[in-house]
């Protein structure tokens, strides 16, 4: 199996870290029919390139206060298992971090994001985030996200996590059609932007309940 991808911005704490991330891995094939993976998880992974890249071109101007991280991961459909290897390597090594991780989102004819906070961890996380998504104009629900992904490894960890995510993906994932003309890229970037600047606005902050 591949390993996971990741790359990191140096800031002024390194025992402070912001963990970015989406998985690039998919099922491939099921029932005999290519399932190409356009919402899961091209879409997250998109969503990390353009975040990785606004953030490194803000580090040009004046560096993070903490470290930030950005991890492809794999093996997500075959028991999250790129995250566990991840979180197993750099838990202790930061005094404190927290994770936004990205998985499906920019579908044509799914709905909001899907920002119910279950996690026992991430309450300032989430609030923080609702308020910067209410500020950059994304739509976004109190449902829970369907299913599960690498963000589940920091809340057993216990690191405050937030996972992106947009309703109703269940109609849309593991299938065929997963292709890329159901996705509205504009909306991917917008997502991806809002991202970026919570990032740069929360500079420094650590999301500890």
């Amino acid at each position: 199996m591949v390993n996971n991808v990741a790359g990191v911005i140096k800031g002024k704490d390194s025992t402070k870290a912001v963990v970015v991330s989406a998985h690039f891995d998919h099922i491939g094939y099921k029932d005999g029919k290519i399932i190409r993976g356009a919402l899961d998880n091209a879409s997250g992974v998109s969503a990390l390139i353009k975040i990785a890249h606004t953030l490194k071109e803000k580090s040009k101007e004046k560096s993070f206060d903490a470290d930030i991280i950005f991890c492809a991961f794999n093996g997500e459909e075959t028991g999250l298992r790129g995250s566990n290897a991840f979180v197993s390597q750099i838990n202790g090594i930061y005094y404190s971090m927290y994770n936004i991780n990205i998985d499906c989102i920019g579908s044509k004819e799914e709905g909001k994001l899907a920002l119910k906070n279950i996690s026992k961890v991430s309450n300032k996380l989430y609030d923080a985030l609702k308020a910067s998504f209410k500020k950059n104009n994304i739509d976004f629900s109190d449902k829970a996200a369907f299913g599960s992904s690498d963000h589940t490894r920091f809340e057993n960890a216990r690191v405050p996590n937030a996972y992106i995510a947009q309703e109703n993906i269940e109609k849309s994932i593991h299938r065929p059609t997963d292709t890329p003309d159901i996705l509205d890229y504009g909306k991917i970037d917008k997502i991806a932007n809002a991202l970026s600047d919570f990032i740069v606005q929360n500079n420094g902050v650590i999301f500890m309940n």
